[in-house]
């Protein structure tokens, strides 16, 4: 069975969770998606009444994925509410399972930190190539930069959030 880790938290973690309702991840994952569930509705309308397509909505919904995604990756890395096999995880003693868990903050850590740094390196070629987006006009590193700073929140996160666990079960 695949599920999170909600019966896990702590009554102090609940709290927190309680007292801070907003969340710069959980901001931007719902404004990411209220954004791109109007701009295909607006497409779709208007492909309907006026059998034209707005070009730059799929560069855009793309874009608004990939912050959703790695906003939302962030949020569940600092909660440790990532997925996982809950019958492994559960059938172990308490100190496999804090290795385990050990383990899946360094392993998000690092592959985060590496695309966010692959993810930088993409946003200095375009932005030294003055890559543009064609359907925008814009340069392109305007939209990788972002998903860049993410990648990074995301690891930091993880880190800090792991960091924050450490010795509990």
């Amino acid at each position: 069975m695949i599920s999170s880790n909600d019966s896990q938290r702590t009554p102090a973690e609940d709290a927190e969770v309680k007292a801070r309702p907003w969340r710069l991840e959980e901001v931007l994952a719902t404004a990411a998606i209220a954004l791109m569930t109007l701009i295909t509705f607006a497409n779709v309308v208007l492909r309907y009444v006026s059998d034209v397509s707005i070009g730059w909505t799929e560069e855009v919904s793309v874009f608004l994925m990939l912050l959703m995604v790695f906003a939302g990756a962030a949020a569940a890395a600092f909660h440790d509410q990532h997925i996982r096999v809950e019958f492994l995880y559960g059938s172990k003693d308490a100190a496999t399972r804090r290795r385990l868990r050990q383990l899946s903050v360094w392993l998000t850590t690092v592959v985060l930190t590496t695309l966010a740094l692959l993810l930088m390196k993409t946003a200095l070629g375009e932005y030294e190539y003055q890559e543009k987006v064609s359907s925008l006009d814009i340069p392109r590193w305007w939209l990788t930069l972002p998903v860049a700073l993410l990648c990074a929140l995301g690891a930091w996160r993880a880190a800090w959030g792991g960091w924050r666990r450490r010795g509990q079960d």
